[in-house]
């Protein structure tokens, strides 16, 4: 389960969806893909997981997965610690330490230590900023993404499905349903367009809940001059689109490769 989920919206019943697994004797995995907006402010451990995903996605001073490496480490209960990859780390109160000698454990997997800059830089991070440093974090990204939203929704032929009218945290799942049916113009090749401008774009995972869908994550690392032209990209393309379809549907212009074909 990854809460707050990919529309932006957090399940606050959470807790009771993990009880009704473990009273059905199964257990239950957190994503904290989308922790960037909950830091400080909530944790797993109160909603009782038995494991968690703490991925270097967007949080931690590290890019979208989709957009840099991306890297992380796995937290789990007392009952699934045998069971962890060899090698695990310990500490013996003098210094640190490898140990292999794990027979419940699934074995190893590689390369175990991740995306190692990646993982410095976020300790680093981490550390610099301190419990109250972290929480601001997770409210500048809230702001900004409710900010962008906003910006987004004035934009004609996008919705946000889902909780309309309400804010979100992290990020928001968009549709560009509506101006897909008025002008033939997907949300992939929009992406595409967005290339031209020299920056970043995330459709979804397959299969596609939200009908062409535009995933914007903007986290506390980017000013509002940033996410003023992020949006003017947008609401160009989207008149784009509305004014001259083929320009946009054939893009990107300003690439070497301008378009390869691919059958899914």
């Amino acid at each position: 389960i990854t809460n707050p989920e990919d529309t932006g919206i957090f399940n606050p019943r959470i807790e009771e969806f993990v009880q009704v697994v473990h009273d059905a004797g199964s257990l239950c995995a957190y994503d904290q893909a989308n922790a960037n907006g909950i830091l400080g402010i909530t944790r797993a451990k109160e909603a009782s997981f038995d494991l968690c995903h703490f991925n270097l996605h967007k949080t931690f001073s590290t890019p979208h997965g989709c957009g840099g490496p991306a890297a992380g480490a796995s937290g789990v209960t007392s009952k699934l610690a045998p069971f962890l990859p060899v090698p695990t780390v310990k500490f013996d109160g003098g210094k640190y330490s490898l140990d292999y000698e794990r027979p419940d454990s699934i074995g190893k997997i590689g390369p175990f230590y991740g995306v190692a800059p990646n993982v410095l830089r976020a300790y680093a991070w981490i550390m610099s900023l301190g419990a109250d440093g972290l929480r601001e974090v997770a409210e500048v990204a809230v702001l900004n993404n409710n900010y962008l939203m906003k910006k987004v929704l004035e934009i004609r032929g996008a919705s946000a499905p889902y909780a309309t009218g309400k804010r979100r945290i992290e990020q928001v799942r968009y549709s560009w349903e509506q101006l897909a049916e008025e002008t033939g113009v997907h949300s992939e090749e929009i992406g595409l367009r967005v290339a031209d401008f020299g920056t970043h774009y995330w459709t979804s995972h397959h299969p596609y809940v939200v009908p062409e869908p535009m995933t914007l994550e903007p986290t506390e690392s980017y000013s509002k001059a940033d996410l003023d032209e992020y949006a003017a990209i947008l609401k160009h393309i989207a008149d784009e689109a509305y004014t001259n379809p083929e320009l946009v549907k054939t893009a990107p212009h300003n690439s070497t490769v301008h378009k390869t074909e691919h059958e899914i």
